[in-house]
């Protein structure tokens, strides 16, 4: 196929046109193909959902519950076993 003359390409186009159009048509051997790449392993450390969320908020949980019970034994609420009241 002559592509440095426009002229002499336009020509062979419309020569060879029905030939072209059936084997697009036909899928054969002379269609053009898709590159086939292979398919990537997603990377494993950013698909795995972070596991220590409700262990942060567990030991937010208890310094927040002990610093509670200090307050409250600061001042005086917290009521000890032994004084029965």
């Amino acid at each position: 196929m002559p592509y440095k003359n426009l002229e002499a390409k336009q020509q062979w186009e419309r020569e060879h046109r029905e030939q072209r159009n059936a084997r697009r048509r036909r899928g054969g051997a002379g269609a053009r193909v898709s590159p086939v790449v292979p398919r990537l392993a997603p990377d494993p450390i950013s698909t795995q959902e972070p596991k220590g969320d409700w262990k942060i908020a567990a030991g937010i949980g208890a310094c927040l519950l002990a610093v509670g019970f200090g307050v409250l034994a600061a001042l005086g609420v917290v009521v000890r076993k032994g004084d029965g009241q």
